[in-house]
């Protein structure tokens, strides 16, 4: 399929004991031979030692890795070569490459490849990446799942239930006099695939959330220790801290992983009368902050205590909130409505706080058969639900057969997207572009 050679560090650029430079692609071992003499013959899966020269000029001592296409991670010809890991013998490794005709893989090129090549679907592959990339035991758990392909079973289960649909449904047009379809079944079993489709979405927003952290506001009005608060979940001084009310003017975002458990926390301007354009911009996004979180703090001066509406705005709203009482450095603090009492100042609280968010977090951060879904897949297996809605529709309002077979058609076509069956060149592009370059 593809014509060219490809390497690129598969390793974290740096300093460290080995740098592992991959190379895949038709004519791979053929193009390695000048640099590698003493390995004319590779095995399958067999790692060997030998020198690696450019034009006599010796660069390191390497271990060769050989996998045969099409079992090998691309499904190409693919070795693997250990350097030592200084990154200017790998600097001067890639250059070598890149003269016996070798170009710099593109970022997720050789899971591209993968993928093309029918190593495995376009949902797994996606996976890779959340593997790489997860940030606390519980988003790894969940990208987990995926890798291992429980979101690929689910969606080619659901597919495999749409073309037994289309066949139905094809076969009345193909023998309009000799079959007739039972529209009563026909219709039952769309509703049940669509509800089936609908509860997984639902059931998988739980591992969007997981992945990307669970959006945190820190709310209140000017002055009451909201930065502050920020920066000692932090352990670190983030946000800048000033005795001056509306010090903070915009929203400030940090992850915070509390026992595994990934926490989206954002500190925002305090809520007041605006003074100016600017603050009032703040205010706004603080306004916004709520609406997209699904944890509110709601940080009180219990000795300027102004801003009992907008508790119970929040409570309205149906939003988790902690309602939380700072400064008790300063003077004792009736626990009173207060769901806790600390001092972000001298950390005074901070544990129970913690504790307080895992809490009510609960019942997203428990992993059942949840696994991430990204946009993409979210996307496309609303885009399958919405076509199976209008079959549905067809048969309701006595449409024809085609037009019912039509839908349901792009139903399964959009699974066909999701898994990477049938899918641009564009499409493959934008998803791999976040993959680093060596995967």
């Amino acid at each position: 399929m593809f014509n060219d050679r490809i390497c690129a560090l598969s390793t974290p650029r740096g300093i460290s004991a080995t740098a592992v430079i991959r190379c895949s692609g038709k004519g791979t071992v053929e193009s390695l031979r000048n640099l590698l003499p003493g390995t004319s013959t590779l095995q399958h899966r067999r790692a060997k030692v030998s020198a690696f020269v450019q034009n006599d000029r010796y660069i390191d001592e390497v271990v060769v890795t050989f996998f045969k296409g099409p079992a090998s991670y691309t499904g190409e010809d693919l070795v693997e070569l250990s350097f030592h890991g200084n990154p200017l013998i790998v600097e001067n490794a890639l250059k070598a490459l890149f003269a016996v005709g070798f170009r710099m893989a593109l970022p997720g090129e050789f899971t591209k490849r993968a993928v093309l090549n029918g190593k495995f679907d376009l949902i797994r592959a996606e996976a890779i990446n959340a593997l790489i990339t997860s940030k606390t035991e519980k988003a790894l758990e969940a990208a987990i799942k995926s890798f291992r392909g429980d979101l690929s079973e689910e969606v080619i289960s659901f597919r495999a239930k749409i073309i037994e649909l289309l066949a139905t449904v094809e076969v009345e047009l193909n023998y309009p006099e000799e079959i007739e379809t039972d529209y009563s079944s026909l219709l039952e079993n769309l509703l049940d695939l669509r509800k089936g489709i609908a509860e997984f979405i639902a059931s998988s927003q739980n591992g969007i959330v997981i992945s990307q952290g669970i959006k945190t506001a820190i709310v209140g009005e000017t002055n009451v220790g909201k930065s502050t608060l920020l920066n000692a979940l932090l352990k670190r001084d983030r946000a800048i801290v000033s005795d001056l009310p509306g010090t903070t003017r915009d929203t400030i975002e940090e992850d915070l992983n509390i026992e595994g458990v990934l926490f989206r926390v954002v500190d925002t301007a305090g809520i007041r009368e605006a003074e100016d354009e600017i603050e009032e911009l703040g205010i706004e996004r603080t306004l916004e902050a709520i609406e997209e979180s699904e944890l509110v703090i709601l940080l009180h001066d219990p000795h300027n205590y102004a801003d009992k509406d907008l508790e119970e705005a929040l409570k309205k709203k149906g939003k988790r909130l902690i309602v939380a009482a700072n400064k008790s450095d300063i003077r004792t603090v009736e626990k009173g409505s207060y769901d806790i009492i600390l001092s972000a100042r001298t950390g005074e609280g901070l544990k129970d706080l913690e504790r307080l968010m895992l809490k009510l977090t609960e019942d997203i951060t428990s992993i059942g058969n949840e696994v991430i879904i990204s946009a993409r897949q979210k996307q496309k297996l609303s885009d399958a639900m919405d076509f199976i809605g209008r079959s549905i529709e067809a048969i309701e309002n006595g449409m024809t057969v085609d037009v019912t077979g039509t839908m349901i058609e792009q139903a399964a076509r959009s699974l066909d997207d999701l898994l990477g069956t049938n899918v641009t060149e564009d499409l493959l592009e934008r998803i791999f572009s976040d993959f680093c370059v060596g995967k």
